[in-house]
C-alpha cells in the first residue's frame, strides 16, 4: 500500500493564535489516535494563514481519520504517495 496526505490552509485571524492553535492540538491527538501523523507549518510573512499536513499508511485510514476527527474541510483531495 503507499501512503496517503492531506495538505490544506487554514486562515485565522492572527488575534485568534492562541486559540486556534490549543484547538489545532486537539486535532492532532485526535489524528494521532486514528493512525495518521499530522504536521503544521506556517510563512511568517503571512500571520493567519496556517497549513496543515495529515499523512497515514493509506488512503482508507486517512479519509477515517478525517471523519473521526471532525475536521470541516474533509473535502479536501487526498493525494497517493507514488513509488517509482
Amino acid at each position: 500500500m503507499t501512503r496517503a496526505l492531506v495538505t490544506q490552509a487554514l486562515q485565522y485571524p492572527p488575534a485568534r493564535r492562541a486559540e486556534v492553535l490549543d484547538e489545532l492540538r486537539g486535532r492532532r491527538e485526535r489524528l494521532r489516535g486514528a493512525g495518521c501523523n499530522y504536521w503544521l507549518f506556517e510563512d511568517a510573512a503571512m500571520p493567519g494563514v496556517l497549513i496543515e499536513f495529515l499523512e497515514a499508511r493509506d488512503a482508507a485510514t486517512l479519509a477515517a481519520a478525517r471523519h473521526t476527527a471532525g475536521l470541516p474541510r474533509a473535502d479536501a483531495p487526498i493525494l497517493s504517495e507514488v513509488e517509482f
